[in-house]
């Protein structure tokens, strides 16, 4: 993994600056409001000035119109610098969300096997939302605060130097407790980030495997687990609070102290009549109008230490490297024959102590069918993963006579039409899943034909939606079988030149893994397949069998090669007929 930046808000920020004309048009604004902010604050003193030394209120009618004007440039301008900056950090959220998302989807299954799911969720969501919060609408009261304090404070030190001094005190003592209270309040945003992203995890562990909760009546224990991992979170969330209710009451403590020596020195100045009462307003008023840009600061000050955390968190995720990259200018195959050629291919996964597959060497013929078969572990999934280069492997894979690392991940993978062990389905209709891998929408008659080829026609016309049936989240409404049906459906409607089917009939009658075997065959006449299976009668008619035991190539032959040598494969076979024969009294 690439090291983040060292300053994770500014690298963020710099997403901000591609949107330069609303953000410059946001931030002219807002100098533009604080100072109508200023003026109102002195036309009002100096008209109390005027009245109160007997002059004549014709001039109230101007200033009524003035003071009206100014309000109105101040809430356009107000309402602008709001519209500008924060779209601006809109644009920038929904930008670094999908830059987020782009990210994962080009990840290997190394890093997403070793990451949670609910983590991830949380780095897209709640730490995007982070970071915009404080970019966006902290930027603005920033700047307004920038504007409003030095400018109204510059204002007051010219009225009544001595008075304006005196009024720093208290904003002293509020830096002060500000900076020793921002160590505590980083620890706990850091804290309530990883608790969150604890939660999100388990809940979606629970979500996505409850059937499993139920079917082993785990409610209770799932719900004390889950109950425990809320209450830490809760425990971080009540110490950040109480920094934060901490920052809080500093800032407001300081403005309350502010008016201490504005009624001290400032009346002593007005009975000894160094200071006007419309000077002693504008130093009230302002007082006012600037401790909101400081309680904003304060504000910042409290979701810094987080924004900080969860820009780190995206900064790591934007910096780690794919695992699987492509050449800068990879090869290309103009027609794709589905040819394979393994080498001396190995692959250990990341932090395993022995390799999954070892120095394995084979030969696919374009339109054959290979099939790979072994006792469980033995490393057959870890196989048909390295032909895609989900994983990188070492040693030579070859399509069509060019190492599968020159070439495209686009062409290599648009090339295999792959059926994973898990039958994954989408939260969507039976027509858009099927679709999912093909590039123009199915009509129906194409999907009649899928369907025919998967032997899926009669449930899908049992479906009272036909085609358009919403199947549910991860398929939940359909039988195992049909889930893998489903796929398989779904691989072919790539037509691609190469299908690999993991172990993709297990959920099937052994009557309708022949039927569906021999409708695979002549349905993809020309096209090869690659057949991993538990069940040897699946890949019985294939050219060629693969033994595997411990990721090493034991065996290769046919199905009737292979039950004339000794070993596991004629001993699994016997055991299979056996059962079979059984099951069937």
């Amino acid at each position: 993994m690439t090291a983040p930046s060292r300053s994770p808000l500014l690298h963020s920020f710099r997403r901000f600056l591609r949107y330069k004309r609303p953000l410059a048009l946001g931030v002219l604004c807002v100098p533009l409001s604080s100072l109508g902010d200023i003026w109102i604050t002195k036309l009002v003193g100096d008209a109390l000035d005027r009245l109160r030394n007997a002059e004549s209120a014709e001039f109230l009618a101007g200033l009524f119109w003035m003071l009206l004007a100014i309000a109105f440039g101040r809430g356009v301008f107000r309402y602008l610098q709001r519209w500008w900056i924060v779209c601006v950090s809109r644009y920038v959220e929904n930008g670094l969300k999908q830059e987020l998302f782009d990210k994962l989807t080009r990840l290997s299954f190394t890093f997403h096997n070793q990451s949670r799911s609910g983590d991830l969720v949380s780095r897209i969501t709640s730490d995007v939302e982070n970071v915009r919060m404080f970019l966006g609408p902290g930027l603005m009261y920033t700047l307004g605060a920038v504007v409003m304090i030095p400018v109204s404070l510059g204002y007051l030190l010219v009225l009544d130097a001595k008075l304006a001094l005196s009024m720093a005190v208290p904003l002293a003592i509020m830096g002060l407790g500000m900076q020793l209270i921002s160590g505590r309040l980083a620890r706990h945003s850091t804290a309530v980030q990883e608790s969150l992203s604890e939660i999100a995890s388990r809940a979606q562990e629970n979500f996505a495997g409850i059937r499993v909760v139920k079917g082993y009546g785990r409610e209770q224990q799932q719900i004390a687990r889950f109950d425990q991992a809320s209450r830490t979170t809760m425990g971080h969330q009540i110490e950040l609070g109480r920094a934060r209710g901490i920052t809080h009451a500093i800032t407001w403590g300081a403005k309350d102290l502010t008016f201490v020596p504005i009624l001290l020195v400032g009346g002593w100045a007005m009975i000894d009549r160094t200071l006007e009462a419309g000077d002693l307003f504008k130093f009230i008023d302002l007082t006012f109008k600037v401790f909101w840009p400081i309680i904003a600061v304060g504000w910042m000050a409290g979701i810094y230490p987080r924004a900080r955390v969860s820009a780190a968190r995206i900064d790591e995720l934007l910096a780690t490297d794919a695992e699987v990259n492509e050449q800068a200018s990879p090869r290309t195959i103009p027609t794709v024959r589905g040819e394979l050629t393994l080498r001396d291919v190995s692959f250990t996964y990341q932090g395993a102590d022995k390799p999954a597959i070892r120095e394995l060497s084979v030969r696919v013929p374009a339109g054959s069918v290979l099939g790979i078969v072994g006792p469980t572990g033995a490393g057959k999934s870890t196989l048909v993963n390295l032909l895609a280069r989900l994983f990188e492997a070492q040693g030579s894979i070859e399509l069509d006579g060019v190492p599968i690392r020159e070439l495209s991940l686009t062409q290599l993978r648009g090339a295999l039409g792959y059926v994973p062990q898990d039958g994954f389905l989408f939260s969507e209709s039976f027509r858009e899943n099927v679709g999912f891998g093909s590039e123009t929408p199915l009509d129906d008659p194409t999907l009649a034909r899928l369907c025919e080829q998967a032997m899926l026609t009669e449930e899908v016309a049992r479906f009272p939606d036909g085609f358009d049936q919403e199947i549910g989240e991860r398929g939940v409404t359909l039988s195992g079988g049909q889930r893998q049906r489903t796929c398989i459906a779904r691989a072919l409607a790539k037509d691609p030149r190469i299908l690999v089917l993991d172990d993709a009939l297990s959920a099937v009658d052994t009557e309708t893994e022949s039927r569906l075997v021999a409708n695979l065959k002549s349905a993809g006449r020309g096209r090869t397949v690659i057949l991993c299976a538990h069940r040897l009668s699946t890949v019985r008619h294939a050219d060629r069998i693969l033994v595997l035991e411990e990721g090493r190539a034991v065996l290769q032959g046919t199905h009737d090669e292979l039950l004339a040598q000794p070993g596991w494969y004629r001993e699994t076979w016997a055991r299979q007929q056996a059962q079979e024969e059984l099951s069937e009294l």
